[in-house]
């Protein structure tokens, strides 16, 4: 107001300045409340605009998130129609594939099926021709039945066996009962399990005599001496590929008194290749073996085994010589039948050795060995 009034007069030349600080302050005042209004009313609007942008925000956002949401719906319907397109294509594909291989199988299978029949109706000599394959297999078929014979069937037709092994034979032997009866007398004619010795270093003692023999290709060698006593031994070969005897021999010192020593040894060798037989029959066979020796150098054959006894003269240190007596026994199968002396399956066995002659002989032969 106090502007209205003075609106268009001059105001007055004077040095003094006016006092107008009450108006001053008054206007100041005037001005800090209108200036307060405006600040309050700029700080509600201000408010009410922030509420209507925060508002506006919120639903804008929601508006969106829908349309988002919406849109990723339609993305994944589209996906998924897509996948499912594509799935169908390629199962269309893989029938189609499928299809075609069968339709052209059936004809190669057709073809084939021709072919072969025309093939059987042929020759053999123009299977061959067509087929270099035929000849070739068969020839190699006939070298490995060729190889296979020579490796079964040579070493049975070079080596024939005794159908034991040394250890069967030696349990046998140290188990018969005419070592058994000279065992109870104090006496023991068995032996051990023998050394295997090189044949060139430990020659047969049949020497030039010896009828069955087998190469070391096929055998293993032993030699060694009687269980308690030097005058003898026992000497023979295994078979490499089955450990069966190929021939076994038992020797024992001879002098005028060593007959029934002789006797029991060769009955005893009889028992361990006849294990069925009873002590009596085997001293008759060995008696009869005794009675008939002169020289013959032939085999008595019983069942799958032959036998026959030689006699061997070994040169000594220092001169002179001993004579040994020689039960050699052999596959039946490894000899001819011209080396065959008698057949003892055909006939009779003899009068033979009394029970109580033959255990005076053991006894007798116990106080002496």
């Amino acid at each position: 107001m106090a502007k209205n009034k003075n609106k268009g007069k001059k105001p007055a030349q004077n040095n003094k300045p006016e006092e107008k600080k009450p108006e001053v302050k008054v206007e100041e005042k005037a001005a800090e409340e209108i200036s307060e209004e405006a600040s309050d009313d700029i700080a509600e609007e201000t408010e009410e605009a922030a509420e209507e942008a925060v508002e506006k925000a919120v639903e804008e956002t929601a508006e969106i998130s829908e349309e988002s949401s919406e849109e990723n719906e339609e993305s994944e319907e589209e996906t998924e129609d897509e996948f499912e397109d594509e799935y169908e294509d390629d199962e269309a594909d893989n029938e189609k594939k499928e299809t075609v291989p069968d339709i052209r199988r059936g004809a190669v299978d057709e073809k084939d099926a021709r072919a072969n029949e025309k093939f059987r109706k042929l020759t053999f000599i123009e299977k061959c021709k067509k087929d270099p394959y035929i000849p070739v297999c068969l020839i190699l078929a006939f070298l490995a039945i060729v190889v296979a014979a020579i490796y079964f069937m040579l070493p049975n037709a070079m080596t024939p066996n005794m159908g034991i092994t040394l250890q069967e034979f030696q349990t046998r032997y140290n188990n018969g009962e005419v070592n058994k009866s000279l065992i109870n007398s104090g006496a023991d004619i068995g032996f051990r399990t023998p050394p295997y010795v090189n044949i060139k270093e430990e020659p047969s003692i049949l020497g030039e005599k010896e009828v069955v023999s087998a190469g070391s290709a096929y055998v293993d060698y032993f030699k060694g001496p009687l269980k308690y006593y030097s005058i003898g031994g026992i000497e023979g070969a295994t078979r490499k590929r089955d450990g069966n005897l190929a021939y076994v021999r038992v020797f024992i010192q001879y002098d005028d008194s060593a007959f029934n020593t002789i006797w029991l040894y060769a009955s005893n060798t009889i028992s361990a290749l006849y294990p069925d037989l009873s002590m009596y029959q085997a001293m008759d066979i060995a008696m009869k073996a005794m009675n008939s020796f002169d020289g013959d150098a032939r085999y008595y054959v019983k069942g799958d085994f032959a036998f026959r006894l030689v006699a061997v003269k070994k040169p000594v240190d220092g001169g002179g010589e001993l004579v040994y007596i020689v039960v050699d026994v052999a596959p039946r199968s490894a000899i001819g039948a011209n080396q065959i002396r008698e057949d003892l399956d055909l006939s009779a066995s003899g009068t033979g050795a009394t029970e109580a002659s033959s255990e005076t002989t053991i006894a007798s032969s116990a106080a002496t060995t």
